[in-house]
């Protein structure tokens, strides 16, 4: 470690001038002092003593455990702290040392000799060797000149090799070998052999100080000359006294060659002479200061001592040091003279002279004391200090008393780091009463004895005489600064201010080292005091400490009174500086960072003047103004450039200096135990080059780095006050500018922008980025760091460049998408799977995923370039400053495949977000990252920005864990306790994000070349289907398209979906929806070519043709082309591939063309159309014709205006001899198109496919089967534009197999077991709704209808999916289930029947008929049938007409069970009847099921049509695969929770059997009369 120039041991240090001679370069005088410092302690039992015995005062036999200190310094201490001595003997180098580099001789030298009287042409004889010895003995003979009052000059060969070219060295000089050469010891044995040579040089001079009279005390103003010349330390004026030293260098030939005869000065005589007696004119050492001068007196007197106090030299104030040390070198003589000196009057030990005597005495053992110290001998030293400070406090000289109890302070510790025992002297303890009793010579008796006894201690007392200095260090320390206050009031007396506030910052560090030592002085404690060594184990100082004596309040006190007078202080600034840096460095220690602070603002408030000051004196100098800028000063003369910095000439000093002020304010950017800028920067220090910069490459711009520094700045911003930061950046900068120091005006502008800032990631509304001074400020500094990066530009200075004070400046990069074509889309192999599927399965299931209509992942596509073509960035970039940043340059970072971005210049305008567009182009296929951006703004260095996308800000602790400058220190993550099930926070820090990219191989590029639409935009009819075509083209030169995917959307398609989506829509209407999403299409592919799949070769055309359906509500679509180039057969793509996409958008107009308006269904009479053909042949039968003539007539009296409808009707009915199997159906539509249009509605026969109950919906449009419809029944009319037609169809009636099963879902994904109905209707509207629901269906597969505008040829479909049943209308449309019919036989016996209907007979009065009664099982099930006959008197009341008691006769029962009726089978069953009356009897049928049929064990249960809404296909529908039968779970389930339970039917003829009875009389009269009675 470097000796600390204010350590507690200082005083028993002894200085050493370093000084360079002849040739030598900075860095081997450099290495030569390292090599002297590795050896500054030297131990006295090492040193040789000088043989002779009147050099024996400071021999080091005797102590030889004692040791020397060197300070070695290569610098001359400024005149303020040389004039201390000898009061503080400390501060002069008592010794010098010429450092010659030997490897330099012979290569010239810069020393020219010229004395004026010699032979200048026998100077220049010799070898170029002998030149230079002789010039650097030359160059030693001045520096004793220049320097006299040291006692050692010696001159040191360094790497000097014997044997060479290199002369013989004289006797004195020492040769110092090479390094490779040199021992071990070699450097500790020259050490040794100088600290003999001055040990013995010693001893002259404390001679000479014993024969002084007195010394006089320091004053106040030190630049007066005194009579003893110690003022002059380092000069040969006449005042000045000649050199201390015995030593003569060797006379070289020709040097000081003067003649005999010339006098010789006093100075040029050694002490080891004889003694030179004073001649005649020898006069007094000199006046006493402030009396009136008096005549000499006479040769061989000596002049009266003072006989009043005005007299006495303490009683001057501010005169000059006089009664010093005199420079005689005839030290017996001094001695002799001074012992007459002893006045007449006044005589005796109170008197004046006696007290001055005694005084002077004092001092003078103070200042030998002080050499014995030097010289190691702590032990003599402490004697003569114990005398010395009692005489002192007997005689109130309170300033040396106070010197040598400090000294006796300094003894001791030296004796304890030795490991010595000691006993403290009683002269250390304070005093409680006054001393007046004793005489100004008697010395206490106890203090020699406890020198003495020092010696003689054992070692098992050491520990105690450490704890007893321990205890009596404050009072020892308060006492001896309060004695130099008093020492104060005297006049010339005081102390000057250095050396009190030095002597009060070397007291603080020892007492601040005993309290980081936890209050005790251990061999620790010693070591860091002595050797300013590091302590083993460093105390913490965030606890109070209040328990350690002494106390940090208590030293802080003490240290605050070495602070100088605001005002009237005469310091000079390198002493005011020195001072207020020791505060600086205890506070430092004691880890009052803030008090520290304070200080340090006083300091550079005192440096900043200073240095104007020195800069004003050095432009006028070098002859240019003050004001003129840095070239003019770095490039007036030769070498002497005002910022040419040699090696050494290092600032980091004072930027470490600024960062602990920073890092005590809270300053942005001053991390906790890395003061210097380097370090806070995020580099290594250790890196950092001479000149105080950074090489670009040791900067770490990583995520972790910026994320760490934005975690201790956040934490900085909630320490401190901002304004005071501000002033204590512009106090930096202010020092910088007055060094010049161009990097730390730089550095600690940024600081000042940084700390400004808001240091946070902004969210969208920006409120967070609030900047801490004005725009007119911000603007100032901004053009501050333009100018001095300028400047440092001219001087030629380089990598001079500021940090960009806002780490989050890039917010986000993303891909934009190309105005031209669409970024890739990744597809799983399984998806190009599924997009065939739709193709070959779009009429059975048209819900199968479409996986290229899912809108693609924005995130996915963003992730994906293409090799080879160039893509667009968008760099978000924020400036939350009120000035322009200008970026010269920015481009992406990436990593990955090689990537090369481009570069951009973009001005970035204030207190904004902004967007920067960077074009890249990725060269191969492969992973891409995008890390960041690579900017660089003017003025500032090219650096890395991470990506912070989301917004950040630091979260401040709700609690409080720390005070003071802890709370400045980034958070750490807390130890948890095993039994917490908490788990540790780390502070939460901006998280930078990466864009990660893959890159594909190239792919073909489609446009769209051209449309058959006009400015893409069509106009339809509801149900018209119209065409455009597409053409394609292939923009790349080398790549084909060998895929291409249709896929549309349309604006139906969302509201069709957001209307699918709501659960409270009824079956019913979710199916409409449905078959609406999945049938009815908008838009379609029309493929040609068959099964050839389309390809596009580069640059190349196709064209496509795309047909639209009209669809109410559809006012947009899109024509998606998916395409991509695979390479190789799909079924060997791989498992990803990527595709393009081109979008055609559509603007569609659908009108209105042809509506349904209302539709009603109406039963037919059974006799409409029944007319046997046989009848047709015999129409000569008056009966048959008038019967069936009176039907027609009827029939179209009621269809009167429409005869030509009805005939058409008449004639298709007459095809079949049941006209009960149909039904009418009147649909009213009306034409909203203004142009007429031609209507036709077509009804066929239902087929053996479509009576059962099938997937309802109708067939696809390109798909229609023509052939079921060619003998369709069809009906045309023309319809006018506004008007209303009504069409009347003959529709068959259906028969549902189960009407009550599910309504089925047309989505698979809403198709599942177990679903319990939503719906809270009754069973009975459950069954009602899902019975008119397959009604529906079946009647739509039946009718079709058809529009055309003959003046353009369009033509449409009608849309019929409007019709709605309502009960009546299923109760006319559906046949039952079970059917029964009534009808009358002739008997056996040959009565004559004649049947005039469908369910009409004659019969004649007593005869016999069969009544048979036809039952029809059309179910899947037995049924045991009740049949229940119930005959009555037609057209009559109630009561009448069931009194047949005498009108009709009947052989059998009228309700009777029948067998079990099987499914699908028909039962006949006959009972004969007789009537007794003529007249109209109605006989009415029904059948009731007796009971639920139930499956027997072990048998099928037979096969229903379809089971909550599945049709049953085969005998595997409701089996296993080994036949057993499985529970019809949802059949069951749908039963009980929806149908209710089952319960047992009945089933009512559809029509009476009506039977006129006659006699035979009134028939063979042709008389129709009817019995009024019958």
């Amino acid at each position: 470690m470097l000796p600390d120039p204010l350590s507690p041991i200082a005083p028993a240090r002894v200085r050493v001038l370093l000084l360079p001679l002849g040739r030598i370069r900075r860095s081997r005088f450099l290495g030569f002092v390292e090599r002297l410092k590795l050896e500054n302690v030297i131990r006295l039992g090492d040193v040789s003593p000088d043989g002779r015995p009147n050099r024996t005062m400071f021999s080091p036999l005797a102590f030889p455990t004692g040791r020397i200190i060197y300070d070695l310094s290569a610098s001359l201490p400024p005149q303020s702290q040389l004039a201390l001595s000898p009061f503080e003997l400390f501060r002069e180098p008592l010794m010098i040392l010429g450092i010659v580099d030997s490897t330099e001789l012979g290569c010239g030298s810069n020393v020219s000799i010229d004395d004026g009287g010699g032979d200048v042409g026998e100077e220049e004889r010799g070898t170029p060797e002998e030149r230079d010895f002789r010039c650097l003995l030359q160059e030693m003979e001045d520096v004793r000149e220049q320097f006299p009052k040291a006692l050692v000059h010696q001159m040191l060969f360094f790497d000097y090799k014997k044997g060479g070219a290199l002369p013989e060295l004289p006797d004195g000089m020492i040769a110092v070998p090479s390094l490779e050469q040199s021992k071990t010891t070699t450097m500790k044995t020259i050490m040794c052999d100088l600290s003999s040579l001055l040990l013995s040089e010693m001893t002259s001079f404390a001679k000479s100080l014993q024969a002084l009279y007195t010394i006089d005390s320091p004053s106040s103003s030190q630049n007066v000359i005194t009579t003893n010349g110690w003022s002059s330390w380092a000069s040969d004026s006449p005042g000045a006294l000649s050199r201390r030293n015995s030593q003569a260098l060797p006379q070289a030939q020709g040097l000081h060659s003067g003649s005999p005869g010339v006098p010789v000065e006093r100075s040029h005589y050694r002490m080891s002479m004889p003694v030179h007696l004073p001649s005649a004119s020898s006069t007094y050492p000199g006046p006493i200061p402030g009396s009136q001068p008096t005549p000499p007196p006479p040769s061989g007197t000596r002049g009266p001592p003072p006989t009043s106090f005005d007299q006495m030299p303490s009683a001057v104030s501010g005169g000059p040091l006089s009664n010093t040390v005199t420079r005689s070198s005839a030290a017996g003589a001094q001695r002799d003279s001074s012992l007459e000196r002893v006045s007449v009057q006044g005589f005796g030990s109170g008197s004046l002279s006696e007290r001055a005597r005694n005084k002077g005495k004092g001092r003078v053992g103070g200042v030998v004391g002080s050499l014995y110290l030097h010289a190691g001998r702590w032990l003599d030293a402490i004697r003569e200090f114990v005398e010395s400070a009692t005489i002192a406090r007997a005689n109130s000289d309170h300033l040396w008393h106070a010197k040598a109890l400090e000294n006796i302070l300094v003894s001791l510790l030296m004796l304890a780091w030795e490991g010595m025992d000691f006993q403290i002297p009683q002269v250390c303890y304070p005093i409680t009463e006054k001393v007046t009793s004793k005489s100004a010579q008697q010395t206490p008796s106890s203090s020699t004895t406890d020198v003495q006894s020092t010696r003689t201690m054992s070692s098992a007392n050491r520990f105690v005489s450490l704890q007893n200095l321990t205890a009596l260090l404050p009072d020892l320390l308060n006492t001896i600064l309060n004695l130099y206050n008093r020492a104060a009031n005297f006049t010339g007396e005081s102390l000057p201010q250095l050396p009190y506030s030095e002597t009060v910052i070397r007291f603080s560090k020892l007492m601040a080292a005993v309290h980081l030592s936890n209050g005790k002085l251990d061999d620790d404690t010693l070591a860091r005091v002595v050797l300013n060594a590091h302590p083993h184990n460093k105390s913490k100082l965030t606890s109070s400490r209040v328990l350690i004596s002494p106390t940090r309040i208590e030293i802080t006190a003490m240290l605050f009174r070495a602070l100088p007078p605001s005002a009237g202080s005469n310091l000079a600034i390198v002493d005011h500086t020195l001072i207020l840096s020791g505060i600086c460095s205890v506070l430092s220690s004691l880890g009052f960072h803030r008090k520290k602070a304070l200080v340090m603002g006083e300091l550079i408030s005192v440096l900043i003047p200073g240095l104007v000051q020195a800069r004003k004196v050095g432009a006028a100098e070098m002859g240019v103004h003050p004001a003129a800028g840095l070239t003019a000063w770095n490039t007036v003369g030769a070498g002497a450039g005002a910022l040419n910095l040699g090696e050494g000439d290092e600032s980091s000093g004072v930027r470490e200096l600024l960062g602990a002020l920073g890092y005590a304010y809270g300053v942005v950017g001053s991390t906790p135990g890395q003061p210097n800028a380097a370090q806070r920067n995020g580099y290594d220090p250790s890196e950092v080059t001479r000149d105080g910069r950074v090489t670009e490459t040791n900067y770490d711009d990583s995520n972790e780095a910026v994320v760490s520094r934005a975690l201790n700045y956040g934490t900085l911003r909630t320490f401190g006050n901002l304004n005071l930061k501000m002033v204590a950046l512009g106090s930096c900068i202010s020092l910088c500018e007055a060094l010049p120091d161009l990097q730390g005006i730089i550095y600690f502008t940024t600081e000042l922008l940084r700390t400004a800032g808001s240091g946070v990631a902004p969210g969208p509304s920006g409120m967070e980025a609030i900047t801490g001074i004005s725009k007119e400020e911000q603007i100032r500094l901004a053009t501050n760091i333009s100018r001095t990066v300028s400047a440092a530009t001219k001087l030629g200075l380089k990598d001079i460049d500021a940090e960009y004070w806002d780490d989050f400046l890039v917010r986000g990069v993303e891909v934009v998408e190309h105005h031209s074509w669409k970024a890739p889309v990744p597809h799983a192999k399984s998806e190009l799977v599924a997009a065939g599927a739709i193709v070959e399965k779009a009429e059975k299931s048209p819900f199968i995923y479409n996986p290229f209509l899912k809108k693609p992942d924005a995130a996915a596509v963003e992730r994906l370039l293409t090799a080879g073509e160039s893509t667009e960035f968008r760099v978000i970039l924020q400036n939350p400053f009120d000035f322009d940043v200008v970026i010269e340059r920015i481009s992406l970072e990436s990593d990955g495949v090689k990537f090369e971005s481009e570069k951009v210049k973009v001005v970035l305008g204030p207190y904004r977000t902004q967007a920067v567009s960077i074009e890249g182009t990725a060269s191969t296929a492969g992973s891409l990252r995008v890390t960041g951006c690579v900017v660089k703004v003017r003025d500032c260095r090219e650096r890395r920005f991470p990506i912070f996308k989301t917004p950040w800000s630091p979260e401040r602790d709700a609690k409080v864990k720390r005070i003071g400058l802890a709370a400045a220190k980034p958070p750490n993550e807390r130890p948890i306790s095993t039994a917490s099930k908490m788990k540790g926070q780390r502070p939460l820090g901006p998280k930078p994000t990466t864009l990660e990219l893959t890159v594909i191989k190239e792919q073909p590029v489609l446009v769209v070349e051209s449309t058959s639409l006009s400015q893409s935009a069509m106009m339809i009819l509801e149900g018209q289907t119209s065409c455009f075509t597409i053409t394609l083209r292939n923009l790349s030169s080398s790549t084909p398209a060998d895929l291409l995917l249709f896929s549309f959307q349309d604006s139906t398609i969302t509201q069709l979906q957001a209307a699918m989506s709501n659960k409270d829509i009824s079956p019913t209407e979710l199916y409409e929806l449905e078959l609406l999403f999945s049938h009815k299409q908008a838009l379609s592919w029309r493929q040609k070519g068959g099964d050839v799949e389309p390809m596009i070769l580069p640059n190349q055309t196709a064209t496509f043709e795309i047909e639209v359906l009209g669809k109410p509500g559809l006012t947009s679509a899109t024509v998606q082309v998916d395409y991509a180039h695979l390479g190789v057969p799909r079924r060997e793509i791989a498992e990803r591939f990527y595709t393009r996409q081109v979008v055609i958008p559509v603007t569609v107009t659908v009108n209105a063309s042809v509506e349904l308006v209302r539709v009603d269904i109406l039963p037919f009479a059974g006799d409409f159309g029944w007319v046997k053909r046989e009848q047709r042949e015999q129409r000569d039968q008056v009966g048959v014709v008038r019967e069936s003539d009176h039907s027609i007539r009827d029939t179209k009296t009621q269809f009167r205006g429409q005869e030509e409808t009805v005939e058409t009707l008449r004639q298709r009915l007459e095809r079949t001899t049941d006209a009960g199997g149909y039904c009418l159906l009147l649909l009213d539509v009306w034409n909203s198109w203004p142009c007429p249009l031609e209507i036709e509605l077509q009804v066929r026969e239902p087929t053996s496919t479509s009576t059962s109950l099938t997937h309802p919906g109708p067939p696809s449009q390109n798909n229609v089967d023509e052939t079921i419809w060619a003998d369709a029944y069809t009906t045309t009319d023309r319809l006018q534009p506004g008007n209303t037609s009504r069409l009347v169809l003959p529709l068959p009636r259906v028969f549902l197999q189960n009407p009550h099963a599910a309504i089925p879902t047309l989505n698979p994904a809403n198709k599942r077991q177990f679903v319990v109905s939503a719906s809270k209707a009754s069973p009975d509207i459950e069954r009602a709704n899902r019975e008119a629901f397959w009604c529906r269906e079946e009647i739509l597969k039946l009718v079709r209808g058809f529009w055309e505008e003959e003046q353009t040829g369009r033509r449409g479909l009608i849309e019929l999916r409007g019709i709605r049943l309502n009960p009546r209308m299923v109760e006319a449309v559906r046949v039952e289930d079970v059917g029964v019919e009534v009808f009358i036989r002739q008997s056996p016996k040959g009565a004559s029947v004649r049947q005039l209907g469908l369910s009409k007979f004659e019969v004649y009065i007593d005869e016999p008929v069969t009544l048979t009664t036809r039952i029809h099982n059309r179910t899947s099930q037995p049924v045991h049938p009740l049949l229940r006959l119930q005959p009555s008197l037609r057209n009559q009341p109630h009561n009448i007409a069931l009194d047949l008691s005498k009108r009709f006769a009947h052989n059998g029962l009228l309700q009777r069970p029948l067998p079990l009726l099987q499914a699908g089978k028909v039962m006949e069953d006959e009972m004969g009847i007789y009537m007794l009356c003529r007249g109209e009897f109605e006989i009415g049928v029904s059948i009731e099921e007796i009971r639920i049929w139930q499956p027997a064990a072990g048998e099928n249960r037979p096969e229903s049509g379809d089971v909550g809404g599945l049709r049953g296909s085969g005998s595997g529908a409701m089996r296993g695969g080994g036949g057993r039968a499985r529970a019809d779970t949802s059949a069951l389930l749908m039963d009980s929770s929806v149908l209710g339970e089952k319960q047992r039917r009945i089933w009512m003829g559809r029509e009476n059997c009506v039977v006129i009875v006659k006699d035979r009389v009134d028939d063979r009269d042709g008389s129709s009369d009817d019995d009024d009675d019958g």
